[in-house]
Order: structure tokens, then C-alpha cells, then sequence
């Protein structure tokens, strides 16, 4: 091809990442079908280990249907804590060879090597450098595969091509083989939506995609994903890696729950509601920042719905928003808001919950608190999350949440929480 580009972008993902982090932990889970549960008692498998996807069980998998496919699964209860520690480790370690890193999900990253490669003579010193430290630091049975490429597109798709612990280069050369022997959704960006649209016009392949012309496919995709989709079938990718510092600021902060059981005491409602209120708004005062926009909702269980519910479709669930007209940062006000939002909602056979602030802006370019009270419960809420950063989530808490067992922060929702969670992320043993 013409134009070739001389980025050199690495993907680092690791494999099977919550469950060879369960493994690293207890060492008699290794070599054993392992299925992580975000609690004992839930139905569905959030990761499966290697040898549990060698069955077939997989993410999303009914741990009903992971047990038929592999009787011998282990199913343990997901430890975030401890995960977003590894992947922080991770992501630390792979920020150390460039300062263009980005933390793509919990487990994966690009690094934008193109001048930084030199000071380990090449890219593959540093993918082998990669595992290496991986092992070394932070567990002897964590892996990673990588992959090596000239974009960000190319370098995560050979990071697919050999699982687990592979190493993979995709080079001008072999790009279009690659991309045809894939599927159409192997390809970030490229989602479900995407793929049916494309099978309705017969297309199922990338060679199939490359032999569309652009008006083609302008005129059923529109401007933008004619061209997104043109260039994807021909590896072609000019999207920067962008670095921690630059991840773009939060819209919005939130926190959904799905309870174990149906929930019918409005006084337990009101407790997880509290506990959800406590979580978002933390999370907007780590990235200093306040929200006057609050959105509620609940959802019942389909088991709960009366015959003549369902024969009406009438919807089950609530939702409701309310615009403030000021700006808010704490759990308290957050779950005041939230009541008066729900005030007239039927609270029974309730099995989720979300609440979110949004219309979010910087802390700091708001006034200070005239009253007194207000200013003393500002200080409170300080020295609480100073607490709580120092001794773990929820050291301190309101008294609103005892008698029940505490909804800990998960770290799964990390697309929208990453400014959150690398707020205060700093690279402190950089080899360069």
C-alpha cells in the first residue's frame, strides 16, 4: 500500500483477566476451569478462566449453562478491589515505555512507541519487556498477549490472533490476510449493529466490505460510517493514542446495582439507594467536580409481573430526572434529590437501581458556602474521603447504611469511570 504509516502502536491485553487474577491468588485454582460470579448466588459468569473457554463458557454465560458445558467449573465471587489494584499495576508498567499510553479498558492498553522504542532497540524488547515485568511484579501466572502494529486498529486485532500469552505483528504485508480471515466484529468499532446492518446487504467478510464502493456505502451507512467502515476493511486508523492526562473529562457519574433478591421494605430500597448516591458522588468529588442533573430509576423482576401486566406490556420500572439549579457533590443531597424523584413510585419487588449526576463542571469555579453549616459539612465530607482513601472504601460511612451489607465500587464500569479511576495515577518507576 501507499502512504504507509510509520507509527509503531503496541496493544497490551491480559488474559482472562479476572479469573487468572482469582488464580494468581489461590494457586489451587490454576490449571482448573474457574468462573467469576460478581457475588455468591448470582446466575451470570462476569469472566471464565482459560481452561472454562476451552468448554466454551464464557463472559455472560449462566453459571445454569457454564456448569452442563463443565461440570468440574469453580465459581468464585469477583474481588474488585483486587483487580483494580493488578490492573493499575499493569497499567503502570505499560505507561513506563512511552508517555503516549492509554488505558483503553481495565485490562488493556496502546502504547504509542514510535519514538520511545529505541532506548529498547525495538518493539518486540519491549513486548517481551511487557510480560516479563508482568510476571515479575505483579504475579507469576498473569499473561498478556500483545500485539504490534502500525495503528491502533491493526495492533489490537493481533493482539486477538494468539491467546493466551501470544505476541503478534500485523505489517503491510500480511494486514488484508488478517483482516479477511477475521470476523467482521473481531474489529473494534465494529459492533453488533454494524454487522446486521452489513449482513442485510450480504456482506459477511472484509473482502466483501473492501469490494464496496464508497457511494455504496454512503448510501446506506451515511457520511460517517461510509467512511469509518471504508477504512476499517483496509486497516486504515489515524486515531491517536491518547494519554492518561488527556483522557477527556466525565460527562456524567453513576452507579447501577442488581440486588440478589426482590426487595419489597421500602426501608431497604432507601439503603441501596443511599449506599448507590454515596459511590457517584465520590466519584465526583475525586475528579472535583459537581453535577446539577440527577437521574433515578428502578427496575422490578420479570417473575414479579401480575398476568394481566404483561398481557398490557405495561412497563415495569421507573425513571425519573430532576435539573437543580445548583450544583451538588454529595451523597446526602444526591439521595434527597433522588427520593423527591421517587416519591410516588410503588417501591415493590424492586431487583435494580441506578442514580447518576450529570451536567457535571469543575468544583472549583464555584462559590464558597456562605452559612456556616455549610461550610462545616463541606469539611466533613473532606475529611471522610481522606479517610476512606487511606483506609479503604467506606471506613466511614453513613449511618443510614448500617444493618446492611455495603454495595463496594466495582471497577467493570470502567469506560465511563476512567478519569475516575486515574485520577490520581502517576507513573513512578519509569525505566526510560
Amino acid at each position: 500500500m501507499s502512504n504507509v504509516n510509520s507509527r509503531i502502536i503496541i496493544h497490551a491485553d491480559l488474559n482472562s483477566f479476572f479469573a487468572t487474577a482469582e488464580q494468581q491468588a489461590n494457586p489451587a485454582l490454576r490449571t482448573k476451569p474457574v468462573g467469576v460470579v460478581k457475588a455468591r448466588g448470582r446466575s451470570c459468569i462476569i469472566a471464565a478462566s482459560v481452561e472454562a473457554k476451552k468448554y466454551g463458557v464464557g463472559t455472560g454465560s449462566r453459571t445454569y449453562d457454564a456448569k452442563k458445558l463443565c461440570p468440574d467449573i469453580i465459581l468464585v465471587p469477583a474481588d474488585f478491589a483486587k483487580y483494580e489494584y493488578i490492573s493499575r499495576r499493569f497499567i503502570e508498567i505499560c505507561a513506563s515505555y512511552s508517555p503516549l499510553c492509554e488505558a483503553f479498558s481495565l485490562d488493556e492498553c496502546f502504547i504509542d512507541v514510535t519514538e520511545t522504542e529505541k532506548f529498547w532497540g525495538n518493539a518486540f524488547n519491549i513486548a517481551f519487556d511487557i510480560k516479563e515485568r508482568l510476571r515479575k511484579e505483579v504475579g507469576d501466572y498473569m499473561t498478556c498477549s500483545v500485539g504490534i502494529s502500525h495503528n491502533r486498529l491493526l495492533a489490537k486485532l493481533a493482539s486477538e490472533q494468539i491467546k493466551p500469552d501470544g505476541l503478534f505483528w500485523i505489517t503491510e504485508d500480511n494486514m488484508l490476510e488478517v483482516l479477511d480471515r477475521s470476523k467482521l466484529t473481531d474489529v473494534c468499532g465494529l459492533g453488533f449493529g454494524l454487522w446486521r446492518r452489513l449482513a442485510l446487504l450480504g456482506i459477511d467478510s472484509f473482502s466483501d466490505l473492501r469490494a464496496c464502493k464508497i457511494e455504496f456505502l454512503y448510501k446506506h451507512f451515511g457520511p460517517f460510517w461510509s467512511v469509518h467502515l471504508y477504512n476499517t476493511a483496509r486497516g486504515i486508523d489515524e486515531s491517536a493514542v491518547v494519554p492518561i492526562e488527556k483522557i477527556p473529562q466525565a460527562k456524567s457519574v453513576g452507579r447501577t446495582y442488581t440486588t440478589h433478591r426482590l426487595l419489597n421494605n421500602k426501608l431497604e430500597i432507601y439503603k441501596v439507594l443511599r449506599n448507590l448516591c454515596e459511590e457517584a458522588a465520590e466519584k465526583a468529588r475525586a475528579m472535583k467536580l459537581c453535577g446539577r442533573y440527577v437521574a433515578f430509576c428502578l427496575r422490578t423482576s420479570p417473575r414479579s409481573w401480575s398476568a394481566k401486566d404483561q398481557n398490557s406490556g405495561e412497563a415495569r420500572s421507573w425513571y425519573g430526572h430532576k435539573t437543580l439549579a445548583r450544583y451538588i457533590d454529595s451523597g446526602r443531597e444526591l439521595f434527597g434529590v433522588c427520593q423527591q424523584i421517587g416519591a410516588e413510585w410503588q417501591l415493590k419487588d424492586v431487583i435494580f437501581c441506578g442514580v447518576t449526576l450529570g451536567m457535571l463542571t469543575r468544583s472549583d469555579w464555584q462559590t464558597i458556602p456562605i452559612f456556616k453549616a455549610d461550610r462545616k459539612r463541606a469539611c466533613l465530607t473532606s475529611s471522610v474521603d481522606f479517610i476512606n482513601k487511606r483506609y479503604g472504601n467506606y471506613t466511614v460511612f453513613p449511618g443510614q447504611l448500617l444493618g446492611m451489607p455495603i454495595v463496594m465500587p466495582e471497577v467493570t464500569g470502567f469506560f465511563g469511570d476512567r478519569k475516575y479511576r486515574l485520577a490520581d495515577f502517576k507513573v513512578t518507576d519509569s525505566p526510560v
